[in-house]
């Protein structure tokens, strides 16, 4: 079998071989369309930490919405405007402070800055609880698979998640130096992303 022939016959024909060849291993599955998109690489080592400053739903100077992808947190003009890349919501809700997806924040009637929320705008985002930031993008993609996921998780005494975003980012999230109690209750949530 002539391997350079073939390669110079799908050339010919428009189409890019993209495999490595050898010893007349078969082209099956090895080749694409060249005029497709090339897939965005992943980013491979995890941003510097952030710190953003949350707020439950009754703290009048900081937001509950929170865009892990941006790094921010909206007030509830500023949320209601841009649903679709809120990935979580801090509350007070039965006595505790979580973190929980918009989906989650809608369904309870003592979270009305969610109330507004448009259910085919908004996303379920879903989170782990983890101990430590795993050390590469493999290992955070195989300990969010492999864990047990949820939308919503009490923080009245901190805690650290992986996230998956809604951009299909990970991040890995530390609650701290929670402060007040109640409704009006604030944290500091230290941040950093990974993935494309």
């Amino acid at each position: 079998m002539n391997v350079m022939g073939l390669t110079k016959k799908f050339a010919a024909a428009g189409l890019f071989a993209g495999c490595i060849l050898s010893t007349g291993v078969s082209l099956t599955g090895c080749l694409s369309d060249d005029t497709k998109d090339l897939a965005k690489p992943a980013t491979s080592t995890w941003s510097a930490d952030s710190i953003v400053h949350v707020g439950a739903q009754g703290n009048a100077t900081l937001g509950s919405a929170i865009d892990l992808d941006a790094k921010k947190v909206m007030l509830s003009a500023a949320a209601n405007a841009a649903q679709s890349t809120i990935d979580l919501v801090f509350f007070f809700s039965d006595g505790d402070l979580y973190l929980g997806s918009p989906v989650y924040a809608k369904t309870l009637p003592e979270v009305p800055l969610a109330a507004n929320y448009d259910l085919t705008k908004i996303k379920d985002t879903q989170m782990t609880k983890a101990s430590t930031k795993p050390d590469s993008l493999s290992l955070t993609i195989s300990n969010f698979a492999t864990s047990p996921q949820t939308n919503n998780a009490v923080v009245s005494g901190g805690g650290s998640f992986l996230v998956k975003t809604g951009e299909g980012r990970y991040a890995y999230i530390s609650v701290d130096n929670i402060q007040g109690a109640g409704n009006t209750a604030s944290a500091d949530i230290t941040l950093s992303l990974i993935g494309p």
